[in-house]
């Protein structure tokens, strides 16, 4: 388990949570295992993948999905008004989570005000303390 966890778990009740930070320090990884170990249902898409890209911008998700997850979506040149807009009409049935790179922080500065609507995070490299896990799938890591 991460560090921002329980934090993260704990934001996720009452706002959307946004996680940045640099390449390679397991944003996708963690977002799929609060989907995978805490919800009951959810959908991960990521904004590189061509099929899910166009599930995102025609908002197809199923409507029991507790959890959605948008990976990458500040690729999105309208990425912040776009997540407001879905934030405010589905609120009540969804959650939230948004990673993407550092571009987070800078984007967040300016444009539409997405001010009380989201908790940041910045994801850092592991921590001594930290437990490492892996999971085995067969012969790979």
């Amino acid at each position: 388990m991460r560090y921002i966890t329980p934090y993260i778990l704990d934001d996720l009740r009452s706002k959307m949570v946004f996680i940045s930070g640099p390449r390679q320090v397991g944003k996708t990884t963690l977002a799929k295992g609060i989907l995978s170990s805490d919800f009951p249902s959810g959908r991960y898409l990521d904004w590189d993948l061509d099929e899910d890209r166009q599930d995102i911008l025609k908002k197809r998700w199923d409507r029991d999905d507790k959890l959605l997850i948008f990976d990458e979506l500040h690729k999105f040149p309208k990425w912040k008004t776009w997540i407001k807009g879905v934030y405010d009409v589905f609120h009540q049935s969804h959650a939230f989570l948004v990673t993407g790179s550092a571009h987070l922080d800078i984007y967040r500065r300016g444009g539409d005000s997405l001010m009380g609507r989201y908790h940041p995070w910045r994801l850092h490299p592991f921590r001594a303390c930290e437990k490492i896990t892996y999971q085995f799938i067969g012969d790979r890591v």
